[in-house]
């Protein structure tokens, strides 16, 4: 339980590196470089925070950000917070 709770505290910070990549980089088709971004600077913060590393394993960080990046896009995009050129 305390491994889910870890990682529910990650979403609001997800959503924000999100929102800021977007932000700094509104450029349509680089989304694969907009997530390599995301996960390379939490895997960075993950690498120099022991008390993260307690909390979650690894293992699962990379998986969940991954997939909660792809959800957190989808809604976005379905909410038209995210513009696509045209």
């Amino acid at each position: 339980m305390a491994t889910l709770v870890s990682l529910l505290s990650l979403l609001p910070v997800i959503l924000a590196a999100v929102q800021a990549v977007e932000a700094a980089l509104p450029l349509p088709g680089a989304g694969k470089a907009k997530l390599d971004l995301v996960l390379g600077t939490v895997s960075d913060i993950y690498a120099a925070d022991q008390q993260i590393q307690k909390q979650i394993p690894g293992d699962q960080l990379v998986s969940v950000v991954t997939s909660t990046v792809s959800h957190v896009v989808s809604c976005f995009n379905a909410l038209g917070l995210f513009k696509k050129s045209k």
